[in-house]
C-alpha cells in the first residue's frame, strides 16, 4: 500500500529523468529478508513490477530492479522502452528473477564480483 502510494509513473524524452523519477529504494537487511523467505521476496518483486505496470497507463515501458549493495538497496524503476537501453554508465548482466534474489541473498550486485551488474527487467 505504500508504494501504490508513492509511485506515479513519469514518461520522458530524457531517460535519465524518467528513471529518477519512477525510481523507489528499498532499505533491507540481511536478517529482514532472511525473515521474509525467499518465496515472498519473489512475490514482492512481481508485485512491484505488477504495480508499475497498473500505473503506467498504455505506455511501452520496461520495469527493472537491481542492488545497490553499497546503500543496502533494493532499486526498482521503469523507462520507456523508445529509449531502448537502461539508464546505466556500467556494464549489465540480465538476470531471471530468481538469478537477482539470489544476489540479494547473498549480498552480490555482480558488479564487483563479475564486473556487470545484475538487473532483473520485465517488458511492462
Amino acid at each position: 500500500m505504500e508504494l501504490e502510494a508513492e509511485v506515479d509513473i513519469v514518461s520522458s524524452d530524457e531517460i535519465d529523468e524518467e528513471a529518477r523519477s519512477n525510481m523507489v529504494s528499498i532499505g533491507f537487511s540481511k536478517a529482514s529478508i532472511d525473515e521474509w523467505g525467499e518465496e515472498s521476496v519473489l512475490e514482492f518483486l512481481k508485485g512491484c513490477a505488477d504495480l508499475y505496470e497498473r500505473k503506467i497507463c498504455d505506455l511501452n515501458m520496461v520495469f527493472y530492479s537491481w542492488l545497490d549493495e553499497s546503500a543496502g538497496q533494493i532499486r526498482i524503476s521503469a523507462v520507456s522502452q523508445a529509449h531502448n537501453k537502461l539508464p546505466f554508465g556500467c556494464r549489465l548482466n540480465s538476470v531471471n528473477l530468481r538469478q537477482f534474489v539470489n544476489g540479494l541473498y547473498s549480498e552480490d550486485s555482480g558488479l564487483y564480483t563479475k564486473g556487470a551488474l545484475d538487473v532483473w527487467r520485465q517488458d511492462i
